[in-house]
């Protein structure tokens, strides 16, 4: 019991003691919550102010104006006077007179008359050939069509025309005095057309040609 009572005392003094050691702690803790703030603060107005200055463009310097005294005069050119020393020029000599050359005897040659060729008799030309009458184109009366007459001046055994008014068939023409001839109808247009003689293409020789063909135009 003794004990009891003189631990009581200490007991009392420590509780004592406390509230006031929470007391600092608090302190301290907001004395640092406040550091803590202070230096954010700072930090974020000197971040800002560096950022600044160093992202700003920076304006070429300027160079000073040259003052008065630094500006020196001119220097006056001086005017140069040439002297032009005078010259002497050779005197001209005298050309040599031109030799005139010998004239060279004169030798006549005798000059040989051309021989004249005696004229040739004139041949007699033969006479151009008579262009003939191969195609003969009549109007009928009273039709479309038209009555054309082929005629072949040439030589052969079997002679045939063939166009498309003959419907690519070749039509026989008959031996006439001289000549061949067969008479068609046909309607106005513009036709090619060629003979057949003993087999073999042949175009008129008296008739317009196109396309190795010869040419009829039927009005």
């Amino acid at each position: 019991m003794a004990d009891e009572k003189n631990n009581t005392p200490q007991l009392e003094e420590f509780e004592a003691k406390l509230p006031a050691q929470a007391n600092h702690k608090d302190i301290w803790l907001f004395l640092i919550i406040v550091d803590v703030i202070f230096l954010c603060v700072f930090g974020f107005f000197l971040y800002k102010n560096l950022s600044a200055r160093l992202l700003a463009p920076q304006e070429p310097a300027k160079k000073p104006l040259a003052t008065a005294e630094e500006v020196q005069p001119v220097a006056e050119q001086e005017e140069v006077v040439l002297v032009q020393d005078e010259v002497t020029l050779p005197q001209a000599v005298p050309a040599a007179e031109p030799v005139e050359p010998e004239p060279a005897p004169i030798v006549e040659t005798p000059v040989e008359e051309p021989k004249v060729a005696p004229a040739e008799e004139a041949q007699p030309q033969e006479p151009a050939a008579e262009k003939k009458e191969s195609v003969i184109i009549k109007q009928k009366a009273n039709s479309k069509y038209r009555q054309v007459t082929f005629r072949y001046y040439g030589e052969g055994k079997k002679v045939a025309v063939v166009s498309g008014f003959t419907m690519a068939k070749p039509r026989a023409l008959t031996k006439k005095d001289g000549y061949w001839e067969t008479t068609l109808s046909i309607s106005p247009g513009t036709y090619k057309f060629l003979y057949i003689v003993d087999g073999q293409q042949i175009t008129d020789p008296y008739s317009e040609e196109k396309d190795g063909r010869s040419l009829l135009v039927v009005k």
